[in-house]
């Protein structure tokens, strides 16, 4: 496991999806010299995964606008969110999204105001498009630049800190091979963890790595449990992103018996109309609406049933004769797509899409570790139990300026302080342990140890999906933690990772072991029903549980979880 070659910036950031390339941008226009690693190329992501036709973007309206914008964060997010976090947004979002053309994004403005996802008001709107022009532009910006360096299809291994703070970190190259980087800072914005679930709408470089990454560092994270589900098709064309807002024009939802799904579970005094007018206004499930009862009967009824095939949508023909920009977009791009929601047999089923919960940070996205800055989905900002449409991409401007500009002062006041090769292996060391202490029986081919790390990450994949989904119990949860730590066992981490040609793949394994249980001990942790979290065995929200969920390491590597509102 030796150091094939030091690199020394300034700052290493680790992502390129929205936030990694603002913060980049704006830390090399201060001067710096930047170096970015991203899993797969530069512009990749959640930010430029191309599920539907456009994501959109919130923005305060106006002066008086902004104490009504704070009201729908704090009531969506059922107390869970950070209130200075949530200023910030709403004091600096209008200033952020004319600067979406300075980093080669396209956006426009939709026509009139709209309610984004869980608002209770409507609210300016704009649509960012056109995914391969970005890229473009993208590229054509960052080649601009002589301190600015991209390092694609690089993965992060650890980073390195020297007297508490940020000093460096390992990363994998694109051959596999192990790089030293010293730096004087690291800004973390690698997007959530949707692939650890086997059904989700996010590219499979959307894997947690940065949670493990900043909690091995000494970070926090926090909100863990409060995971978005939303509805997506299954068929005619699997992973395909749902617009929920066409639900206004759904008369059912159906099983493959032709039967509904909700006739049996909706409580007296809902109609089917009325839930499905609800579940028309939110894309993600939440437990505060009454349009709960259709992502729990879909779920209860897969995990009956094992069935995955989805739900049939029958819709009323007046779907496409609205005109609204909002409608045409996606109804027109469902149609490159080869959909017709009248003509096709449409299915939809809940798929895991993105965290509420993650890194705390404080409103210039430091971590609390010095050096150490976080943003984007990876980081636990305005978001709380529920996640308000639009404010996910233009949290990654705000608070992507916002951290550069910190940043930018913190570089300037601070030394490289040196690695050496040997203090490098010393704790690629510490990361992997020795493979010669854990080999028991005869070696393994090079193919079986593949098999073994596709097959591991395979099924923590399904274990999540089955018990750490919309419908959670203390059973289920129990359940797939024996299973997880059963897997763990037989996972030589430390042999598997000598093997070059197969390093990145364990990588993810380690990573995906790590966060997987730490996800369902958050969700067995709340023993309530808040926003994106619904206990079966507990289906009430409780005020015994008003508090966060802070989760932490300890210096021997257990975790500590502990609810408090600091």
């Amino acid at each position: 496991m030796e150091i094939s070659k030091k690199i020394i910036t300034d700052v290493l950031v680790v992502g390129s999806g929205l936030a990694g390339i603002k913060v980049s941008k704006e830390l090399a226009d201060l001067g710096h010299d930047v170096l970015m690693a991203t899993k797969m190329k530069l512009a990749s992501g959640s930010s430029f995964y191309p599920l539907k036709a456009s994501l959109g973007t919130q923005v305060t309206s106006n002066e008086a606008d902004k104490k009504v914008f704070l009201a729908d964060i704090a009531s969506s997010s059922r107390g869970m969110h950070r209130q200075d976090l949530a200023e910030v947004y709403v004091d600096e979002i209008r200033d952020r999204v004319v600067e979406y053309s300075d980093i080669g994004v396209v956006s426009k403005k939709l026509e009139g105001e709209r309610k984004a996802c869980f608002a209770e008001h409507p609210r300016d709107i704009y649509l960012l498009s056109d995914w391969d022009q970005i890229k473009e532009n993208v590229a054509g910006i960052f080649g601009r630049y002589d301190n600015l360096t991209v390092m694609e299809r690089t993965v992060v291994i650890s980073l390195i800190k020297k007297e508490q703070r940020i000093a460096g970190a390992l990363m994998l190259d694109q051959h596999n091979q192990v790089v030293l980087v010293e730096c004087k800072a690291a800004v973390l914005a690698t997007g959530g963890f949707g692939s650890i679930y086997k059904h989700n709408l996010n590219p499979n470089d959307v894997d947690g790595s940065g949670h493990i990454l900043a909690l091995e560092a000494g970070a926090n994270l926090v909100n863990m449990e409060f995971v978005q589900f939303i509805p997506g098709i299954t068929a005619p064309r699997y992973k395909t992103l749902f617009g929920e807002h066409t639900l206004a024009y759904c008369e059912d939802i159906v099983k493959d018996d032709g039967k509904s799904l909700l006739d049996a579970v909706l409580p007296e005094g809902l109609s089917k109309k009325q839930c499905l007018d609800i579940r028309s206004t939110h894309g993600p499930f939440t437990d505060s609406l009454e349009s709960k009862y259709m992502d729990i009967a879909m779920m209860k009824e897969i995990i009956a049933t094992k069935n995955e095939k989805g739900f049939k949508l029958v819709f009323h023909k007046e779907l496409y004769k609205n005109k609204e920009e909002f409608y045409t977009v996606y109804l027109d791009w469902l149609k490159q797509k080869g959909i017709d929601m009248l003509e096709d047999e449409v299915r939809i089923a809940p798929f895991a899409h993105a965290s509420n919960g993650g890194v705390f940070i404080d409103p210039y996205g430091r971590s609390g570790v010095p050096g150490l800055y976080v943003i984007g989905e990876l980081s636990c900002n305005i978001e709380g139990a529920n996640r308000l449409g639009g404010n996910s991409t233009g949290a990654c401007m705000v608070f992507g300026k916002r951290a550069a500009a910190d940043c930018g002062d913190y570089l300037n006041g601070t030394k490289v302080s040196p690695i050496s090769k040997r203090d490098a292996e010393l704790h690629l060391k510490s990361v992997f342990g020795s493979a010669s202490a854990s080999r028991n029986g005869p070696d393994k081919s090079a193919e079986s140890d593949k098999e073994q790390l596709y097959q591991t990450i395979e099924n923590i994949r399904e274990i999540m999906w089955y018990a750490g989904n919309v419908v959670r119990s203390e059973e289920q949860l129990s359940e797939a933690l024996k299973q997880l730590e059963a897997l763990q066992s037989e996972l030589e981490i430390n042999r598997l990772f000598e093997r070059q040609k197969n390093r990145k793949t364990v990588i993810k394994a380690k990573n995906f072991m790590k966060l997987s249980q730490l996800l369902l001990q958050a969700m067995l942790e709340r023993k309530e029903s808040r926003g994106a979290h619904y206990r079966e065995d507990y289906p009430f929200e409780s005020p015994a549980f008003s508090k966060r969920l802070f989760i932490s390491e300890t210096p021997e590597g257990r975790l500590s979880l502990e609810f408090t509102n600091d």
